[in-house]
């Protein structure tokens, strides 16, 4: 196999109520891009062992068990796996909504407490605008609204972002006047606009159809490569992360541990290859348990 995507080994060994993993790594270094300084020894995000569960008056059920992984600056990251392997329970944790039982979350190296303005969400669904706003003004109005600007430099921001994503003739429209990609375009216009650290994407391009599709993951990988945003993407597609990530983490089923983490491809040969191992690496068995206490 490629050097390229080599993964962790992971031995698994039964531990009441929940499964250990522990993770070997083997080949964990970034992709150099350009015009981004790399410093390996201070990833921005590091999830050091984390356990998420969510609890009921009958059970608690485990989402993940013990996950681990760093995100450098400038990664376009992908965590994927199948439905139900807790990677949007991962994006929510880290968006500060969800406090893990076990683990570790870090942000410059301080641990996550809560939501901030330092890491922005971009949620599945395409219908997250204000109806009754135009495009220019659900962009500006969460910076006037956290007391981040006045009106006058939120809307100068705002704009300088729309004309980013390519939305420039769009400003005074509203959001039923746009397509599915364009309320995308502009969502991610209002993620950026914070300047945040860090741009967590949930399976964002899920409800557009396939030509709109990729498209969108063309148009967000070029953005991340011009702007130097780091972002973490949440998705089940192989194809969109073999299209767009520089590195990606791969969960096994319920409750989610890591199975693998593989750098992204950048010839088309190596795209293949990329494809076929976490083709084989989503199909494969993954012998644990899943335990509700």
């Amino acid at each position: 196999m490629n050097a390229k995507f080599e993964t962790y080994h992971v031995e698994r060994t039964p531990r009441a109520p929940l499964l250990r993993a522990d993770v070997e790594r083997t080949s964990h270094a970034p992709l150099p891009r350009a015009g981004i300084e790399q410093t390996p020894n201070t990833p921005l995000l590091r999830a050091d062992g984390v356990t998420l569960q969510y609890a009921t008056r009958q059970s608690v059920t485990t989402a993940t068990y013990r996950v681990s992984f760093e995100v450098r600056r400038g990664d376009l990251f992908a965590v994927m796996g199948h439905s139900g392997c807790g990677k949007s329970t991962i994006l929510n944790a880290i968006a500060g909504n969800l406090h893990p039982v076990e683990g570790t979350l870090l942000l410059n190296n301080k641990s996550i407490s809560g939501p901030g303005p330092e890491r922005m969400v971009v949620w599945q669904s395409h219908d997250q605008l204000l109806p009754w706003k135009t495009v220019l003004e659900n962009v500006a109005y969460p910076l006037i609204l956290n007391g981040k600007a006045t009106a006058q430099v939120a809307r100068a921001k705002a704009t300088q972002w729309l004309e980013t994503v390519g939305l420039a003739r769009a400003l005074n429209q509203f959001p039923h006047q746009l397509s599915g990609g364009m309320k995308m375009r502009a969502a991610i216009a209002r993620g950026l606009c914070f300047e945040p650290e860090i741009l967590l994407m949930d399976e964002p391009f899920a409800a557009l159809d396939a030509l709109n599709r990729a498209h969108m993951q063309d148009e967000l990988k070029e953005l991340q490569s011009r702007t130097g945003t780091t972002i973490l993407l949440v998705t089940h597609d192989i194809a969109e992360a073999v299209r767009v990530a520089s590195r990606i983490l791969v969960l096994s089923p319920h409750p989610g541990q890591v199975k693998a983490e593989v750098n992204g491809a950048q010839t088309d040969a190596e795209r293949l290859e990329l494809t076929a191992l976490l083709t084989q690496l989503l199909h494969e068995k993954h012998d644990h348990h899943t335990e509700e206490v």
